[in-house]
């Protein structure tokens, strides 16, 4: 199926693509989002998931990670990016922004002309 991920408020964007494939619970999602004019929209997740992801207090297999594809203007410098799907139906990022530093989660990425490319895979809660 198709999604469309967007971080919301008054952004405007140049690609807006999303695809999925569900079996059973397990859900992997793939986007292609380019931000052109952040306006008030979301820094730092991508909403629109369309199946609402297991919680926190599940198992935590039901969290997924998945993996950043390209990435275009960040708003901060990483030097590793990836992707997990919280319950909230929101991809948040996990970063390093530093070479042995300790993971970010939720960094403030997304700004003007922001790309990015990724696929997340989760469990769905039903």
């Amino acid at each position: 199926g198709t999604w469309t991920p967007t971080v919301g408020g008054t952004s405007t964007y140049t690609q807006q693509q999303g695809s999925y494939i569900k079996v059973g619970r397990l859900v992997t999602v793939s986007f292609d989002m380019a931000i052109l004019l952040l306006g008030t929209g979301s820094t730092s997740g991508i909403d629109g998931l369309p199946y609402t992801a297991g919680s926190a207090t599940s198992p935590k297999f039901e969290q997924c990670n998945g993996a950043m594809g390209y990435v275009q203007s960040l708003a901060v410098n990483v030097y590793s990016l990836t992707f997990t799907a919280a319950a909230n139906g929101t991809i948040y990022s996990i970063s390093n922004n530093a070479l042995g530093g300790t993971a970010n989660v939720n960094p403030a990425i997304y700004g003007n002309g922001t790309r990015v490319q990724g696929t997340v895979t989760y469990m769905a809660t039903a």
